[in-house]
């Protein structure tokens, strides 16, 4: 099976010059980016993530979600709970309707479709907004914009470090040029009065589709880089790549994307998004303070190790 293409950088600079849209390397296809804390993180959308601090986790009804049947209705009872706290608030979600009311509360194996892909097309905007609010679901978030996502990735990122090794950020890269041939894997791109979040960052979202013959078939979280169908026919590397930079450039990273004017003040619209810069450039000082300790000690640990250190 194919394998993401998987590229090292050293210091940000070099990273943010590869993805910027003015590589030529882009225009040999449709990219979209996504952002993540660490390169060792899969793909994996939030609703199927299992293990310790996982959404859900010790809880029987998330324990007997097994089969992609169950799997569903956990993931229905979720978006219900969600909207039923939205009606509770006055809140008004986009896509949210009358008879998606009804359904969720009298006929949840509507949703179940031996005709229809789930997540169906009428759920598209809801589950978005739930998705903006950290509500887990099926859908991965992912930009046009490279350099939101490096934002992302830099701000999202841990500086508690073991000082044996120095951790790295990851930004991924996915070709979707072919995307309208998938059938496991659907692009989502909703409106962009869904959520002002989602339009500040050029957002949009890949999900797992399930057809109903599976339905009763145990239920096997898959990653995405790990569904062949994203590689195309001839299995290309270059359909996905997943770029890396150590964990201590990640300061560097984020105030460079500020400067190029994509900060939380710019993907947040709001007091919110303007709270959120104040604290990633708090975060940057305590980064800048503890990577460099943490690249210290690993230097230390590995000249002690050394076979020729005396």
């Amino acid at each position: 099976m194919a394998s993401p293409t998987e590229i090292p950088f050293e210091t940000a600079e070099e990273l943010l010059n590869f993805v910027s849209p003015l590589n030529p390397i882009w225009d040999s296809g449709q990219y979209i980016f996504r952002g993540q804390p660490s390169d060792g993180y899969k793909l994996t959308p939030s609703i199927f993530r299992r293990g310790e601090g996982s959404f859900g986790h010790g809880s029987p009804r998330k324990a007997f979600a097994d089969t992609v049947s169950r799997q569903i209705h956990y993931e229905l009872e979720v978006i219900s709970r969600f909207l039923n706290g939205c009606d509770r608030s006055g809140l008004v979600v986009p896509g949210y309707t009358k008879e998606i009311k009804r359904r969720l509360a009298n006929e949840r194996e509507s949703f179940l479709s031996a005709h229809r892909l789930w997540p169906q097309p009428e759920m598209h905007e809801i589950m978005a907004v739930a998705q903006h609010y950290d509500v887990p679901t099926r859908l991965l978030d992912w930009t046009e914009r490279s350099f939101v996502a490096c934002y992302f990735a830099a701000s999202s990122a841990s500086f508690e470090v073991d000082s044996g090794k120095i951790p790295r950020i990851a930004i991924w890269a996915l070709d979707t040029t072919h995307s309208n041939d998938w059938e496991t894997v659907s692009i989502i791109r909703t409106p962009g009065g869904t959520s002002r979040n989602q339009a500040a960052q050029s957002g949009l979202f890949t999900t797992h589709n399930v057809r109903a013959p599976s339905f009763t078939d145990y239920h096997q979280p898959e990653a995405l880089e790990a569904v062949p169908e994203i590689y195309g026919e001839g299995k290309t590397a270059s359909s996905i790549f997943k770029i890396t930079l150590p964990l201590f450039e990640a300061p560097t990273l984020l105030l460079l994307c500020s400067k190029l004017g994509v900060d939380g003040s710019t993907l947040f619209p709001g007091y919110h998004g303007v709270a959120k810069s104040v604290r990633d450039w708090a975060n940057v000082e305590v980064g800048v303070r503890m990577s460099q300790s943490a690249i210290d000690q690993a230097n230390a640990d590995s000249y002690e190790s050394d076979p020729d250190f005396h």
